[in-house]
């Protein structure tokens, strides 16, 4: 049986092999070392600055990035998400990446081992291969790459490697580099919904879907949470769990994202809650669940200095309801019976 089972651990060996060499060698028709070190998109680097359009397509669904505006008012939005705003930096980090992108080795020309890579046709069913094109204001194409296989750094060199096909060319490649290419579009999203700090809360309202409320108070930045209406002798279960429902809006992130007129909100079974600020922000918000998802709307209204900020927020939210993380709208249902310790032997 021992022999047996060597046998197999060496033809199983040998098939493995044989499919890797197959992969390489394949590629050494005319291609030749002499482009070994290339750059991949030449030109890209220089022209970083005009870059207009990234489209990503793939099976899964199509990804295309644009920038909007001009000037200070630049922006990036994925188009696919009623042309949401994408994250800047990650869209800069992935342009980086493909302008940095270096030929290593020749890979295979035959079309029956793309596949092996992830290197086939992007459009067909089951592929996981995606193109890249980047494009500029005028529709000029600074790059065209079809994307495959990542090869992860696993000897801390520090050097990723990509398969990598030009369209139209037979010939693919191992490319040296790290390139950040989600392939869920909700990653490529600007996720960042509010970040107001807890310490410029003041008061938190929270109105139920049934109809009670709790408020929670205190007078100065820094200070403790009190719950308005609580028995004297309730004894709270710490300060943090006081404090929680006002840190909801302190790095509020969303899953995901909706055009508001595409999912309004009903008018009964809706939590609502209301933040006060020390400087005179007033922001209100709703929170209703739908399937697995938790759906969040925001207001905002000021006096004063806040009245700027106010508007700015709104222009930022109004067209908009967000899919944030559960334990944020959980904190928006609070009661007072979360907060209190439960007598002993109940």
């Amino acid at each position: 049986m021992q022999a047996k089972g060597l046998t197999a651990l060496v033809a199983a060996t040998v098939i493995v092999a044989g499919a890797a060499i197959a992969v390489s060698v394949g590629g050494r028709g005319q291609a030749t070392e002499a482009h070994q070190g290339e750059i991949v998109l030449a030109h890209l680097a220089d022209r970083i600055g005009d870059v207009a359009e990234l489209k990503i397509t793939r099976a899964a669904g199509n990804i295309t990035l644009q920038r909007r505006g001009d000037g200070a008012a630049t922006h990036w939005v994925v188009v696919e998400k009623s042309s949401y705003p994408a994250d800047p930096a990650k869209v800069r980090k992935t342009l980086l990446g493909f302008a940095e992108l270096r030929l290593v080795e020749p890979k295979t020309r035959k079309p029956d081992l793309y596949k092996r890579l992830d290197l086939g046709d992007p459009a067909a069913k089951g592929s996981h291969s995606q193109l890249v094109e980047i494009d500029d204001a005028k529709g000029g194409k600074l790059g065209a790459l079809i994307v495959g296989k990542l090869r992860p750094d696993r000897l801390g060199t520090g050097a990723d490697g990509l398969y990598i096909r030009r369209p139209g060319e037979a010939q693919s490649w191992l490319a040296q580099g790290t390139v950040d290419l989600p392939t869920d579009i909700n990653d490529w999203l600007d996720k960042k919904v509010a970040e107001i700090p807890e310490k410029r809360i003041r008061e938190v309202t929270l109105t139920h879907e049934d109809g009670s409320t709790l408020v929670l108070k205190r007078d100065k930045e820094g200070g403790k949470f009190a719950a308005e209406g609580a028995p004297a002798d309730a004894k709270f279960k710490s300060e943090g769990a006081l404090g929680e429902p006002a840190t909801v809006l302190d790095g509020l992130d969303l899953n995901d994202v909706r055009p508001a007129a595409e999912m309004p909100f009903p008018e009964t079974g809706v939590a609502r809650s209301q933040w006060l600020t020390f400087d005179g922000l007033t922001i209100t918000g709703e929170t209703i669940k739908k399937g697995d998802a938790n759906w969040v709307r925001l207001k905002a209204s000021g006096e004063g200095k806040a009245a700027a900020e106010a508007a700015s927020l709104n222009a930022k939210w109004a067209p908009w309801v967000y899919s944030v993380y559960q334990y944020k709208t959980d904190a928006m249902r609070t009661k007072l019976a979360d907060l209190v310790e439960k007598p002993k032997g109940s």
